[in-house]
């Protein structure tokens, strides 16, 4: 799967979001686009391996061509996962179109959600409207940020609007570089905890916590591990990430390692050329150690697969340590 990164614009100002920094440092180049153009090049070369697309920004919402863009896709048979935080008024194309309209062109939304006191009456207002028309297609993305904070909104948000029983769960990740707050590997065991608090709560109430890439194997115990594979949740400590596709048909790995090694998505021939290209540019600015801890390198689970040793963009910051590039065996 490819990410489109539609457009710069947000107005959301999550403290984690791996955007801000870009946003900050853009040159006033905050309104790049990716062009409707540029995605009709991309599914020329690409279509057979792209039965679906993840939208992203920024905020989709404030992409002016969904309309057109949103028609290619159909077009070419190609489905859309639109990542959103649904805080802006409803594109026209949304406006004109029913769950039912979306289920038939294999559009769906994850919504990231925050707790209520980071929305505006106006901006909360939107959420509501959105989530009246398009619960039966919408899932909720939650991002762990604060370790003392509750996810009980979450699920009764879920309850209410009668949205998908599930959440993709996600956790703070630095940026190369920095500009973003994220969770710290110091932290990662009270984060392990955090999370088994949280699923267990959702599984109370039929409701399912899915892992994002980041998360690392031995944060969690044996009993932590076995807990959450009990509340239903699908375990996943590897790099799930897709291909990020940007203006200029630009390409990079995933959006912590956005500065890293970024090349022309048309100079591959195949999406597992370009994701080949793309790791080939991460090890030759970062290195090829393995994982991010020091133990990594003799790490069983490492060995055999069960885990990638969390994200990379931690290579690029304070944290980062020296430690062997080669596993054990």
């Amino acid at each position: 799967m490819a990410n489109l990164y539609l457009t710069h614009k947000c107005n959301r100002g999550c403290p984690f979001c791996f955007a801000r920094k870009v946003l900050r440092e853009s040159g006033g180049r905050v309104d790049e686009l990716l062009t409707v153009d540029e995605v009709r090049r991309l599914l020329d070369r690409f279509q057979r391996e792209l039965p679906a697309v993840g939208l992203l920004g920024g905020e989709p919402f404030l992409y002016p061509h969904l309309d057109e863009l949103l028609a290619l896709l159909k077009e070419r048979k190609v489905g859309a996962k639109i990542f959103t935080s649904a805080t802006n008024p409803l594109p026209a194309v949304l406006e004109r179109m029913t769950p039912e309209q979306a289920k038939a062109d294999r559009i769906n939304f994850v919504v990231n959600l925050g707790t209520r006191d980071t929305y505006t009456d106006e901006k909360f207002a939107n959420l509501d409207r959105f989530f009246r028309r398009f619960a039966p297609v919408s899932c909720l993305s939650y991002t762990i940020f604060d370790l003392n904070a509750s996810a009980s909104h979450l699920f009764d948000l879920i309850d209410e609007y009668g949205l998908q029983r599930a959440i993709r769960t996600g956790i703070a990740l630095p940026i190369l570089h920095g500009g973003n707050s994220y969770i710290a590997l110091d932290d990662y065991k009270r984060a392990s905890d955090y999370l088994v608090r949280v699923a267990s709560e959702a599984a109370s109430r039929q409701i399912v916590m899915s892992m994002d890439c980041g998360f690392i194997a031995c944060m969690f115990t044996d009993e932590q591990l076995g807990h959450l594979q009990r509340c239903g949740g699908e375990l996943n400590f590897s790099c799930g990430a897709a291909v990020d596709i940007g203006p200029g048909l630009q390409a990079w790995n995933c959006f912590p390692l956005f500065q890293v090694g970024r090349v022309d998505a048309m100079k591959a021939s195949s999406l597992r050329e370009l994701m080949d290209m793309l790791s080939a540019a991460v090890k030759a600015e970062l290195g090829d150690a393995c994982g991010v801890k020091p133990e990594c390198h003799t790490c069983d689970l490492m060995r055999r697969h069960l885990c990638e040793g969390g994200c990379a963009s931690f290579k690029s910051c304070q944290e980062n340590i020296s430690y062997p590039s080669q596993i054990n065996s």
